[in-house]
């Protein structure tokens, strides 16, 4: 296992912002998470992947970080015909990928989405109206008290953006169920990914969506676009004219710029709309 003490969060978020670590663990197999219990079990232990949907205050994080990018990045395969077991180290992209060299339809959507598998299960995330725990048969997961547990779709509470993981610590690895009723379109991946490439700032420092869309009928963009501030800019962190739900870091933004960009952004949607908004991205 690998540790690293005092090191720049900006690395580990892809909006680049945040001060200098505590101390980060990098477990690389279940004996690794099985001696860090007691480390996991501390309230103010920070769990991440590759650092989407997260930005961290300018002054660091003071407690510890258990990072899982290097956690058993081989897992990913075909049960039976019937199921895709993965990692939940594996990138979003990589499960599409490999699905999509494989010929099985219903994990395309993933493709553009910035972070791990674990990231996408703690989050219910989505796209092209898909959301991946959709797809989900079962979880292995670390639970509250520190043990390994399966745990079936079923008795798991989701809803848009949103998992109920009140017993749940971390994701370990999931049992995707393949769709067979679902036609393989060959040429889907890379619609989906010239589409996003179209529509997202992909290439630039962001960390995903700002805002959880307000509904199914209200995209929170729309209300963004609606206030014609696309250009606005607080220090380095401004509004994409690609995508206005999206914030970018111009390589000096600040997790206080960023703060700054959401609550004016956020106080003019509820003084036009009387609607208030929530932050999709984690703020530590």
């Amino acid at each position: 296992m690998i540790i690293e003490k005092n090191i720049s969060l900006k690395n580990f978020t892809t909006i680049h912002i945040g001060g200098n670590s505590k101390k980060i663990y990098f477990p690389e197999s279940i004996e690794d998470i099985a001696n860090l219990k007691k480390i996991l079990l501390l309230p103010k232990t920070l769990i991440i992947g590759k650092g989407s949907n997260i930005a961290f205050s300018d002054n660091g994080y003071k407690s510890d970080i258990v990072s899982l990018s290097k956690y058993d990045k081989s897992h990913i395969s075909i049960i039976d015909g019937k199921y895709i077991s993965v990692a939940a180290s594996i990138s979003c992209a990589r499960l599409a990928k490999f699905c999509h060299k494989q010929s099985i339809a219903g994990f395309e959507f993933l493709h553009g989405i910035p972070g791990t598998i674990g990231g996408a299960l703690a989050m219910n995330a989505g796209a092209f109206k898909q959301s991946i725990w959709n797809s989900v048969d079962s979880v292995n997961i670390v639970n509250k008290a520190g043990s390994i547990q399966n745990i079936l779709c079923k008795k798991i509470k989701t809803s848009y953006r949103s998992v109920d993981k009140n017993n749940i610590l971390l994701f370990l690895d999931v049992l995707l169920v393949i769709n067979k009723k679902k036609v393989f379109e060959k040429n889907l991946l890379k619609e989906y990914s010239k589409y996003r490439s179209a529509t997202q700032p992909v290439k630039q420092w962001s960390s995903g969506c700002i805002f959880k869309n307000p509904s199914k009928n209200i995209p929170a963009s729309s209300l963004i676009d609606s206030l014609d501030i696309k250009r606005r800019k607080i220090g380095g962190i401004y509004i994409s004219t690609k995508h206005c739900n999206y914030f970018i870091n111009d390589g000096s933004g600040s997790c206080k710029d960023l703060i700054q960009l959401i609550k004016y952004v956020s106080k003019l949607i509820k003084k036009k709309y009387n609607i208030s908004v929530t932050r999709e991205i984690c703020i530590y």
